[in-house]
This record gives structure tokens, sequence and C-alpha cells, in this order.
């Protein structure tokens, strides 16, 4: 399995398909081998994008009848997409419709039901239960009518693959039965198996993740980008789960704030969640408008051409630097094994070394944001049990082979080491 180097390219950021054929360069460029796009279908009342009212009719305002139907502009942009060697990935959304479905009255059976009438889902927040009264959920175990729901689902994940997407990000998949995904995925990688699947674990527990584990997924989204650098939870779930599907770290999503704001508008905040999240694990993920520093939460309803902003700001070519060295290092891009290195100064310096075959690349990274740190190896080629060693790290780098290293990290800064030797070989 490849690793993934996605970019969520969220659809209503654009005027329409025509510009997203023209991101394509740009997204090359930077290194990005797979666009995920979030739900194209015909949404319900509410607008959500994630309120599907009929998943085989495309959302009309994101394309234009001049250019032919939608699925035939879906078809070129895919093609497009492909002779730049880049995958795209369908957002799957299977755990819940829009009240105003059709599906809703035609196949009433499939829902949950109360009172005999499609009950909307909802969630717990502060001690009060609040409905989403734009949903519908599907009621994907225990529907008496299971089997021809399995199979709806089914025939419109192969509508899709025929289209040509390569997968499927699975929305809130967590939340979904298992036995469904091992019967969808199952059957789908039957009949076509390339095809690649996503879980969607944004605010999972430890024990949801590992529920996921005999599911088929080739792929989930770790939570590294809440980690402190300091507790166990982020390793432990890595090492966890690394052992039944590669992960996908993101700095940020669709659906939480953007990282500028996030880091307080500190450049050096910044960086060191993307380049930390780039080098973690096998995937990395970025959202339309991280690499500009946008400031913009997306909101799923109201998001629209208008909100794209012009920054002045470009970091585009620092995602371009860490993802060239990823794929340059062996263990960069597989999930590798976490060694932590021992050093002087842990409360302000987290170091790691990443190892697979024979190759092992180590990993400094400045905790804190606001101060100068030091860093104090005496021979990182024992640390690496290699010679040769070259500092690879996306900002400036260290001149010349390094046995030794004492030097000031500047704040945030994160610096990479390996062999010159394994440079290149993965």
């Amino acid at each position: 399995m490849k690793a993934l180097y996605v970019y969520n390219l969220y659809p209503r950021l654009y005027k329409n398909i025509n510009d997203w054929i023209a991101a394509l360069d740009h997204i090359q460029n930077m290194g990005f081998n797979s666009i995920y796009i979030n739900p194209i279908h015909y949404p319900g009342f509410s607008g959500s994008l994630y309120s599907v009212r009929e998943y085989y009719r495309l959302n009309e305002m994101m394309f234009l009848p001049e250019y032919g139907t939608p699925e035939e502009q879906v078809k070129l942009f895919i093609s497009k997409a492909k002779e730049k060697g880049i995958d795209v990935f369908m957002d799957l959304v299977v755990n819940h419709t829009a009240i105003d479905s059709p599906l809703t009255k035609e196949h009433k059976e499939w829902y949950f039901l109360e009172n005999g009438e499609v009950k909307r889902p909802g969630a717990w927040e502060n001690g009060q239960f609040v409905e989403w009264g734009d949903l519908a959920q599907f009621n994907l175990e225990g529907s008496s009518e299971r089997d021809s729901l399995w199979k709806y689902l089914q025939d419109m994940c192969e509508y899709f693959i025929a289209m040509g997407f390569s997968g499927f990000r699975c929305d809130a998949a967590y939340q979904i039965p298992n036995v469904f995904w091992n019967h969808l995925i199952a059957n789908l990688k039957a009949k076509y198996t390339q095809v690649v699947f996503l879980a969607e674990t944004l605010g999972c527990t430890p024990v949801q993740i590992e529920a996921l584990s005999n599911s088929g997924f080739d792929y989930i989204f770790n939570s590294s980008k809440w980690w402190n650098f300091n507790d166990s939870w982020c390793l432990d779930q890595y090492e966890m789960s690394r052992k039944f599907a590669a992960s996908i770290s993101f700095p940020s999503g669709h659906d939480t704030d953007r990282l500028y704001i996030e880091c307080n508008k500190n450049i050096c905040h910044f960086l060191q969640r993307i380049y930390f999240s780039a080098l973690f694990s096998k995937g990395f993920m970025i959202t339309t408008g991280l690499e500009y520093a946008f400031t913009k939460r997306i909101n799923t309803v109201e998001t629209k051409p208008e909100d794209w902003e012009n920054t002045g700001m470009d970091f585009s070519e620092n995602i371009r630097r860490v993802l060239e060295v990823k794929k340059a290092f062996l263990p960069l891009h597989e999930e590798s094994p976490i060694t932590i290195v021992d050093q002087s100064n842990w409360q302000n310096v987290f170091c790691f070394c990443k190892d697979w075959s024979d190759q092992k690349v180590l990993i400094i990274i400045n905790k804190s944001i606001d101060s100068t740190q030091h860093i104090y190896l005496e021979n990182i080629e024992a640390v690496l049990n290699r010679g040769n060693i070259k500092d690879y790290s996306p900002e400036e780098r260290l001149d010349g082979n390094i046995v030794k290293l004492d030097i000031d990290l500047k704040p945030g800064e994160i610096k990479i080491f390996g062999s010159a030797d394994d440079y290149g070989k993965a």
C-alpha cells in the first residue's frame, strides 16, 4: 500500500469544477499524490454537504451545464488528476441521509424509527440532547430490510468507482457497525482489488479505533493533531493502530478551526504542526487553504467561493520541501516503529527515531513555540546505527557530516537527520 499524501479539496471554496482542474498543478507541485473531495451529492434542505438528499444526483452548483453532465465533468477531472499521478477519493456518507431524502419515504424501513416515523439523530451537548433536524440515520445493523439497504449502498459505491474514484474517505466510520464495513469493504475489494478505504476517526477513543481493526480499512486518521509531545496517549494509539492499518496525520481539517488561528498566528507554531504531521505517520493530509494560512473555519452549509482568502502568505514551498524529504526516506513513508531518544532537555525537546528495514531517521522537535532550546547528542551515528549523517531539515540545514549535535533550536523548530546512504532509496 503506497503512502498517501492527501489534499482535501473542499469543493465549495471553488467556483466550479474548472477551478478544481486549475488547482491540479498546484497540488502536484506541493507533492500530493491524492485528493479527497467532500460530498458532491445533491444536498437536502439544509444545504449541508453532509446531508445527502440524492446519492445518484450530483450537486449542480459545483458544475457548469455547458460542459456536459455533472458526471461527465467529474470523470474529466479524475482523468486530468490521474494524468498527473493523483488519485481521487470521494467522501462516503452512509451513516445517514437528509431527512428530506426520497429514501425516507420509499424505504422507511432502512432507518431508525420512532412511533413508526423516521427518527432524527442527535447528540448530547452540555447535558441536553440536541436533535439534528436535517438528518435521518440508517439502521445499518437492525433494519428488517438490511440486505436491500446494504445492496443499495454497495451499488452506489460501485457507481462512483466506475466513474473513476480510487476509493472512499468514510465519514464517521467509527459510528457505523463493523458488520456493515466488513461486508461492504470485502465485497468491493473482491471486485475492485485496488480500491482504498480511509476511516474518518475524528474524536475517536482508543477503544473505538481498536474496534475498527477487523473492518478492512487501509488507512485511519490518527489524532496526532492534538498531541502536546508529552503525554503517552498519541504514541500508544500509533503503536496500536499501525498493526492493522496505516494512518494519516493532519494539522487541521474541514471540521476543525483553521490551523493558523489555532496557533494564534504564530508562524513558528504553525510550521511546527505542519512538519510534525507530515513526518509522524505514513500518510499526511491538508485541507484547501492551509498552505495560504486561511483563517475562516469551513462551514459545511455556508462556505462559498467568496470565502477564499487573499492572505498574502504562501507556505506551499514549505510543504513541498518536507514532503520531498518524507518521500526520500523509507521510515518516513511507512508506519514505522517509533523510539524515543534520551537527551537531557526532554522537558523542552522531543527527540525520536523512526526505523524501517535497516534505515533510521532522527527527528528533533523544539516543543517551545516561544523560546530557543538546546539539544546535545554525543553521537548521532550511534543513535542511528549509520554513518554519513546529514541534516535534511525543511528549514535551515547544518553543513557536512554530523556526528555530535550541540546546537540551539529556534522556537518550534523541527530537524531531521538521516544517512546520505539511505536518502533517495525509499
